[in-house]
């Protein structure tokens, strides 16, 4: 049914450009631009078929010529298959033509397909034209021969526009998947680095547990308790562990084989930043600059220390200030510096900044303190990567973080 529909709008804007004719090379003879509607339906659904297009174009460009043609121009009933017949006769003989060779399959090769495409007009317009005159002459043939090639010229312009921009459609949403695929990695390594931690924690605690069960082996009911307690905790470690496992494989060809130059991870991240800041209406503005455009290892990780701090700027900023990323290296190290100018930190707090809990945030209405995890967490995974943070901030005035990494670790040796 729904093929049906498609064929009858089809067909149905083939009839109408059917009525807008040129009349080429100073002749008496006009062509409609119906044929351009239908070569470039022909060349760009690959899910018709062309022969049942043709068809379906001839009858209704017949119905609609012939209802013209009695309402506005009095025509009898008795010629009106006189007069509009032979049209019929062009898209069946074009239908048969284009069925013949094949133009479906040869929609990519320029040549072939305008070849084609010329030759079936060319033969349909003599046998509609020896239908309605009975004979013509070269100068006739000439026009037939050169509207042919024109006709199916631009059909194929049209063609290429259209392919050219569904590519850049692909190529778009293409793009925006990668931003998220990476987006998304980025956070399942941010909680991998937790995930880490805290297996590290419970088997201190599993280890503090079975210590107390050996300090205690004469108390019964003590060293009972104690025991369960450690058992319980192993199961919640191996529960860890099994987690772990799945993301570590998950990630492992990322890991192994991800590498992206540094323009390109700025990309990613201000789309992703920009679609957030649209989302919340912020009127805050952000810059990226790189002085280089090396090829990255381990990605991954210095997405989720950017973002990171550029969320953390991000509120610092509150309903609107200015953010700058920068980029740039010395002899041994690459060195992101992320500045903002939003409230700032006060100088008695920058040693604290940095540790587990610590936070200057609270929700208004409620008062609670937020998780105060990202900085230590960002301190973390820049240790992990040999490299170190630094801070500078003036209250009300501009804030600075920058990271130092070294070479060698990000895009291998040098």
């Amino acid at each position: 049914m729904k093929k049906l529909q498609r064929y009858l709008v089809y067909g149905m804007a083939i009839a109408i450009f059917g009525e807008i004719y040129f009349y080429p090379f100073s002749t008496t003879l006009r062509f409609s631009t119906a044929i351009i509607v239908l070569n470039t339906l022909i060349l760009v659904d690959e899910e018709i078929s062309p022969a049942m297009l043709c068809i379906s174009a001839g009858g209704l460009v017949f119905l609609q010529r012939s209802i013209f043609s009695i309402l506005f121009y009095s025509i009898p009933i008795n010629e009106i298959l006189g007069l509009h017949g032979p049209a019929v006769v062009y898209y069946v003989a074009y239908a048969g033509m284009v069925s013949l060779f094949k133009i479906v399959e040869y929609r990519d090769n320029f040549i072939s397909t305008i070849m084609f495409l010329a030759f079936s007009d060319i033969i349909s317009n003599i046998l509609e034209f020896a239908l309605r005159r009975g004979t013509f002459h070269d100068r006739i043939l000439q026009v037939f021969i050169l509207v042919g090639f024109l006709r199916s010229i631009i059909s194929y312009i049209i063609f290429l526009f259209y392919k050219r921009q569904e590519l850049f459609l692909i190529t778009r949403e293409g793009r925006k998947r990668y931003s998220q695929l990476n987006i998304l990695v980025s956070s399942i390594q941010a909680e991998m680095f937790y995930l880490r931690k805290s297996t590290h924690d419970i088997e201190n605690v599993m280890k503090k547990s079975y210590a107390l069960y050996e300090e205690y082996k004469d108390n019964v009911d003590l060293k009972k308790k104690t025991l369960n307690i450690a058992l319980e905790i192993h199961e919640i470690k191996k529960d860890y562990y099994r987690v772990l496992h799945g993301f570590e494989s998950f990630l492992a060809d990322f890991e192994d084989h991800g590498k992206m130059v540094i323009s390109d991870m700025f990309l990613i991240i201000r789309e992703n930043i920009y679609r957030y800041l649209k989302e919340r209406e912020l009127d805050i503005k952000i810059e990226f600059h790189h002085k280089d455009n090396f090829q990255i290892q381990k990605y991954y990780h210095l997405f989720t220390i950017i973002n990171n701090l550029i969320f953390n700027s991000i509120d610092a900023c509150d309903d609107k200030g200015r953010i700058k990323v920068i980029q740039k290296s010395d002899d041994d190290n690459i060195i992101f510096q992320v500045i903002d100018n939003g409230e700032g930190i006060e100088e008695d707090m920058l040693d604290y900044i940095f540790n587990p809990g610590f936070t200057t945030k609270f929700d208004e209405r409620s008062g609670v303190p937020s998780t105060g995890i990202g900085l230590s967490h960002v301190q973390g995974m820049i240790s992990e990567l040999g490299g170190n943070i630094s801070v500078s901030s003036q209250k009300d005035g501009e804030t600075v973080f920058e990271i130092i990494i070294p070479k060698k670790i990000l895009i291998g040796d040098i």
